[in-house]
């Protein structure tokens, strides 16, 4: 019984030690927030709230002018990464992944598909299966892997103003959808965000 009140009392005080240190109530804190809306936490580069409103832009510009839906076909679309030419160190993955979702969500079977990021795991398989390492249905065969009608191409560019008073950084973000026979530009468009501020972030 004494060891236990003894415990008890020393963790009391170690909890008491805390509290005061902090002022009574940590600064420091974990909260939800909406990935659609600017948070607390700023930075001039590229944040959720961008993403979404980007990605959300482009496909309604997608569907709105309509190139996919007077297509008699069902157009196969690669989607290259998106390439990051400002100074901040962002997750292009994150946009590109996003984009192909709510393109696919938008799509009703419209279109397809088709995913380069696999190659080396989809020639494994396929080259298992015909050798008899795995079984498989031989009617689902394919002749050869799927080719893309039609390429999405993303890139972010920059433009920085420094002053006495801090930095002002605009990003364009620029897609193009491109028919892979012709090398027709199908659609493109550009979105821009502008924001200002103190720079404190990290560059690549």
């Amino acid at each position: 019984m004494t060891n236990m009140v003894t415990w008890r009392i020393g963790g009391a005080a170690v909890v008491l030690a805390a509290v005061l240190t902090t002022g009574g109530c940590s600064k420091y804190y974990t909260r939800d927030v909406d990935p659609a809306a600017a948070g607390k936490v700023r930075s001039l580069g590229p944040e959720s709230q961008d993403l979404i409103s980007v990605v959300d832009q482009m496909v309604r510009s997608i569907e709105e002018e309509g190139v996919l839906k007077n297509r008699g076909d069902k157009p196969v679309i690669v989607v290259e990464r998106m390439s990051n030419n400002t100074r901040y160190d962002f997750n292009t993955d994150t946009f590109t992944r996003l984009l192909q979702s709510e393109l696919r969500k938008q799509a009703g079977g419209k279109y397809q598909f088709v995913s380069r990021d696999i190659n080396a795991q989809a020639a494994a398989e396929r080259e298992a299966k015909r050798t008899g390492a795995v079984d498989y249905n031989p009617a689902l065969r394919a002749g050869a892997p799927a080719g893309a009608d039609l390429i999405l191409i993303g890139s972010a560019n920059s433009l920085s103003t420094v002053s006495t008073k801090g930095q002002s950084d605009t990003i364009v973000y620029e897609f193009r959808l491109v028919d892979l026979e012709t090398q027709l530009d199908l659609w493109q468009d550009t979105f821009i965000t502008k924001k200002e501020g103190k720079d404190d972030v990290i560059y690549r």
